[in-house]
């Protein structure tokens, strides 16, 4: 019984709310510290009525797009998930992979993505949800044979109110979609364009604002501001760059002795030629030594474990990483022009490189901040929102789980159910003891009757209440005491105690 009450009363607390919808945003490229760039009534509202990460998510590295993209929905790091680079190589996959910020209508192989990780709407979906992708990196993929419930192909050309559009429509509909997301391209393509410092990137900034004020308006409008959780976020942060600062490849290793996947970028992945591998790591090593040589370089087996990137088969037999700032370019003459003045991509120990974070909804405790936690924390923390099991993950709760308002109760929740294990154990363990007593008490008593003798036995049975001879056996009433004078009726009541 009392194994009952505890599992019925753990069942009601924990299944008592029904999980509400929730709604993931990322803005592409919104570095953590942007949000002191200018006034932003929309997001400084949010801060005030939701939660904030301080100093910004640490995100994993690569810290560019499609790696982080695909870390926010599956809690898992690059090396676990196989998105190791907004460029991607598989030797068991004969098509090229192409991103869709290159082409938007070029259809990957699904395998590229479907390679260990699962995004949260196949989880969502496996345990009964639907899902709204507007957008989002990898979504347009079959992954576990699973796409989004409902989606929009990538399309830059797509305005951002149409985008929050086509999300309220999903989220209010006859059969509404539980978990929604959105991307937005900036500021992202503006950071590159002009550089993060830019005014231009200060414009962009207040428009993302205002995108988020036209958002919670429509929420507003369909009465669902207080009924649905917000999640909004970044990918990664940004850094200048400039065309003085190129680290030419060319200088070092031979063009035809190896492949690249990106001729401009800051971790280069390159795949030696056969028999080429020594040659051009040596080369690349010894160059890397040189005073300002502004980069490292690793064989796959010795890429930094911090990095969690280098346990995978999609790992480059060669990785070399530039210092912030810098970046590399191959097979490019010095009389080229490069126009990125913003840049991502570094060490994730780099503070430039951290996302943005903020939240807020029912379940969201109101003016609550943390400094940091891991990006792969987000999959659980939504899994927790949603109410449904996470798939495996290298994500931890410790800290996200401290956004949420049930986190107190949860820790009441437990304390209570303690203290009523203790209570019902006590008074279990009193009964038990009352009843030994009792019955000891019985046993000791039947004991001493059965081996009186008669003259012992008229001596106690005048000195015996009623009641303790009847628990000894002893049916006597009280107004028959005089009867017990008779020494024969007192032999065979003796008699009758040995028997039995």
């Amino acid at each position: 019984m009392a194994a009952s009450l505890i599992i019925n009363f753990q069942a009601v607390d924990a299944r008592n709310v029904k999980a509400r919808p929730l709604l993931l945003i990322s803005f592409d490229g919104f570095r953590w510290d942007y949000l002191t760039r200018a006034k932003l009534p929309n997001i400084e509202r949010i801060i005030r009525e939701g939660v904030h990460a301080t100093d910004g998510v640490k995100n994993v590295v690569d810290t560019s797009t499609l790696p982080n993209h695909w870390t926010l929905v599956t809690g898992l790091y690059p090396e676990s998930h196989g998105i190791i680079g907004n460029f991607l190589r598989d030797d068991k996959i004969d098509k090229v992979f192409v991103p869709k910020y290159i082409n938007a209508d070029y259809d990957n192989d699904p395998r590229y993505y479907d390679d260990g990780g699962e995004p949260i709407w196949v989880t969502n979906q496996l345990q009964g949800g639907r899902t709204g992708s507007i957008m989002w990196w990898g979504s347009e993929n079959a992954v576990k044979w699973s796409r989004p419930t409902l989606q929009m192909p990538y399309d830059d050309n797509v305005n951002f109110t149409r985008r929050v559009d086509v999300m309220i429509e999903w989220l209010s509909q006859e059969y509404p979609v539980n978990l929604g997301l959105i991307y937005f391209f900036e500021p992202d393509h503006i950071g590159h364009t002009t550089g993060p410092d830019s005014v231009n990137v200060t414009e962009a900034i207040k428009y993302t604002d205002v995108i988020v004020g036209y958002l919670f308006d429509r929420l507003k409008e369909k009465n669902m501001l207080n009924s649905i959780n917000v999640i909004i976020t970044s990918d990664h942060g940004m850094t200048t760059t400039s065309e003085h600062t190129l680290i030419f490849l060319d200088d070092y290793i031979n063009i035809e002795d190896y492949d690249i996947l990106s001729h401009d970028t800051v971790i280069a992945h390159i795949f030696p030629h056969k028999g080429k591998l020594d040659k051009v790591f040596s080369a690349l090593e010894k160059a890397s030594k040189e005073p300002n040589s502004h980069f490292r370089v690793y064989l796959a087996k010795d890429i930094p474990e911090r990095f969690h990137m280098k346990n995978n088969h999609r790992v480059p037999p060669i990785v070399a990483f530039t210092d912030i700032h810098y970046r590399f370019v191959a097979n490019a003459s010095r009389g080229d022009h490069f126009p990125l003045a913003g840049i991502h991509g570094y060490d994730n120990e780099e503070k430039d490189m951290r996302p943005f974070f903020i939240a807020t909804g029912p379940d969201f405790k109101k003016n609550y901040t943390v400094s940091s936690f891991d990006s792969v924390d987000v999959y659980p923390l939504m899994c927790q929102l949603l109410g449904i099991k996470p798939a495996p993950n290298n994500g931890s709760l410790n800290i996200v789980s401290t956004l949420l308002k049930h986190h107190e109760d949860d820790t009441a929740a437990t304390l209570y159910t303690y203290i009523f294990v203790i209570i019902v154990a006590n008074v279990v363990a009193g009964v038990f003891a009352v009843a030994v007593f009792r019955q000891h008490r019985y046993l000791k008593k039947r004991n001493t009757w059965m081996k009186l003798t008669p003259i012992d036995t008229k001596k106690r049975v005048r000195s015996t209440r009623p009641k303790d001879i009847a628990a000894a056996g002893v049916h006597l009433m009280a107004e028959d005491k005089d009867h017990v004078s008779d020494e024969d009726e007192i032999d065979d009541m003796n008699d009758k105690n040995r028997n039995k």
